[in-house]
Parts: C-alpha cells; structure tokens; sequence
C-alpha cells in the first residue's frame, strides 16, 4: 500500500524538517507464524530543495512505488548475508526491522535506477508503520 505519509517529521541538525511524502506499508509473515508491518518512507529535506527539483521527483516516485505491487515483492531474511542477520541480532533488532530494511532495499534500487534519488530526496525505513 502507498499513501500520503502522516504529518510527523523529524528535525534535521540543521534545523531543516525532512517532510515525508508517501509511505509504502507492507505486512510480513514472521518465521514464528505471527505477522508484521514494516514500512519505506519518502523524505524530501525542504532545506535542500530550494531549486525546485524536489515536487516532480516526489509526482513521479509516488507514481512508481504505487505502480508496483509491493506486498507481492519477494522479501527474505535469506537476501541479508548469515555475519548481517548476527551482527543484528547482537543489537537486539528484530525480524519485522530486518524484513523492512530488506523492503527498504527493494526500494531504493527502484528508486535509484529511476534516477529519483538524492538532492534532498531520501528514504528511511521502520516498524509499526
């Protein structure tokens, strides 16, 4: 699912706040047969896109994260290398952060290869959507 992301933003060191644009939600079937949500926001830091350049790559993103299915996208904890998923582990982050950091990845190859990424437009990704 895309959708406009809710009002909450994150203030930059800078004093700049990113504002999320569209959020991707999708549910993941956990290895203990429970479920959970992750989540793949886009961020457009307003400070770094006074050239305009920003709005259009946000149109044509939004239009490319909801022109594909998400929730049909292969994700697996298998995609993270077994010294990644440890390290993980050792930090106490859970399966659901670890499936939407793999989403996450999806994502930015999608977005990248579309040549959308960067110049103050970002991604983040994150649990409990």
């Amino acid at each position: 699912m895309v959708a406009a992301a809710t009002a909450t933003t994150t203030t930059a060191p800078t004093g700049a706040a990113p504002r999320y644009d569209l959020t991707v939600e999708r549910p993941f079937r956990l290895s203990d047969g429970s479920s959970g949500t992750g989540c793949v926001q886009v961020a457009v830091d307003l400070a770094a896109t006074t050239d305009g350049t920003a709005d259009p790559r946000v149109v044509r993103a939004r239009a490319l994260l909801a022109g594909h299915d998400w929730n049909a996208e292969p994700v697996s904890l298998d995609e993270l290398s077994a010294e990644d998923r440890a390290v993980a582990k050792d930090h106490g982050e859970t399966e659901p952060v670890l499936l939407a950091r793999v989403l996450l990845d999806h994502i930015t190859t999608a977005v990248t290869d579309a040549g959308l990424l960067g110049d103050g437009l970002s991604l983040r990704s994150h649990v409990g959507c």
